[in-house]
């Protein structure tokens, strides 16, 4: 079931284009139908709109943990055709705990040998869970014939700095040390995950090869969360509004959208997360103050961007420094769109396309 015509993915792929940024050639994925240059997605604007009145009153009683668990404004739909077998298993990690893990494969493939994809939702470290990445997974899962693995790492402000990167990490070394029964060619895993999820997929990365194991071929992300550093502490680029064009009529609507993650990172940035545990430049928790030496390293990596998030310019950033060390990164931008929109399947036709992506990233290895 789809709140839009289904044709709208394929309209985003006709017309989508390349342009450079920042010296590093952006796809850039249009809204399907409103060819207005900056315009918002139709859609998004609608829910946009809607947001903002919520979350007016929410801000209204201050900042309350509940409010970011409980969000009946995030719809998704079940687009799937075929029959997803879903394996639950729980996993040790350090020989201190165990997680939850969700592994979704085609119920028609068998025990056939798969690449597999690694999902770390987002959420801030603080919220997110199967309940609302299911239909995502399963949606990758039968378009791409891959496995796929969606871990339950462990959530602040419970559990701090770096319990949520521990679990991440254990997750990958998992699925690698697993790889028989798992039916998965241990030489075909890619990590991926948006916002805070797509943080984690880099410090994966930074783990494995500080490890020398490199065992992660690439890694996926959805607006990811790499640069940390408040914006008066960046001193190699400059963060600005005048970044993001919008049009007049929209432009209300536009900036709340970009405020709204610009100014929770200003009030609390990690802190549910970092309680203190963290120190200043960590490139786990901020991955483009990794090291050359590190970052020259990196497999092969695909940044995805929302033209109306504050994310945008880091992620920008962050495939400038990749490009400029010989990595093979390529870097998308939505039009259009804002961030979290993975999270609105059915209700957001950027939402399908991306998840066509990783399916299509995954049958590519």
């Amino acid at each position: 079931m789809r709140k839009y015509d289904p044709n709208l993915v394929n309209v985003i792929r006709e017309k989508q284009y390349v342009k450079e940024v920042n010296g590093v050639k952006t796809l850039f994925k249009p809204v399907p139908d409103d060819d207005r240059e900056h315009a918002m997605d139709p859609r998004l604007y609608e829910i946009a709109s809607m947001k903002k009145k919520m979350f007016a009153n929410r801000a209204k009683g201050g900042f309350r943990l509940s409010n970011e668990r409980y969000r009946p404004d995030k719809v998704t739909y079940d687009l799937i055709e075929n029959e997803i077998d879903c394996d639950e298993r729980l996993i040790p990690v350090n020989g201190t705990h165990m997680i939850d893990i969700f592994i979704y494969r085609r119920a028609d493939i068998g025990e056939k040998v798969t690449p597999v994809m690694v999902y770390l939702h987002g959420g801030g470290f603080t919220a997110g869970d199967i309940h609302l990445f299911e239909k995502q997974m399963q949606f990758i899962a039968e378009q791409s014939g891959a496995t796929v693995v969606f871990p339950e790492y462990r959530l602040a402000p419970e559990t701090p700095y770096p319990g949520a990167h521990e679990d991440a990490y254990a997750t990958v070394r998992y699925v690698y040390e697993n790889a028989e029964e798992l039916h998965i060619d241990r030489e075909k895993i890619m990590v991926a995950g948006d916002s805070a999820g797509g943080l984690l997929s880099n410090a994966c990365a930074i783990r494995d090869i500080q490890d020398g194991a490199k065992i992660i071929r690439k890694i996926f992300t959805l607006y990811p969360a790499c640069d940390n550093r408040q914006i008066d502490e960046i001193d190699d680029y400059v963060w600005s509004y005048d970044d993001y064009p919008m049009i007049p009529e929209q432009e209300e609507i536009a900036r709340s959208r970009i405020d709204r993650i610009k100014k929770g990172f200003e009030k609390k940035g990690l802190s549910l997360y970092e309680q203190g545990f963290a120190k200043e430049g960590d490139p786990l928790l901020s991955p483009i103050q990794a090291s050359d030496e590190i970052l020259k390293q990196y497999p092969e990596t695909v940044i995805n961007n929302s033209e109306f998030d504050f994310l945008r310019i880091g992620g920008e950033q962050m495939a400038k420094k990749l490009n400029r060390l010989g990595v093979n990164v390529r870097l998308v931008t939505y039009c259009g769109c804002d961030h979290g929109i993975l999270d609105m399947l059915g209700t957001v036709v950027q939402a399908e396309e991306l998840c066509l992506c990783m399916a299509d990233e995954l049958k590519a290895m």
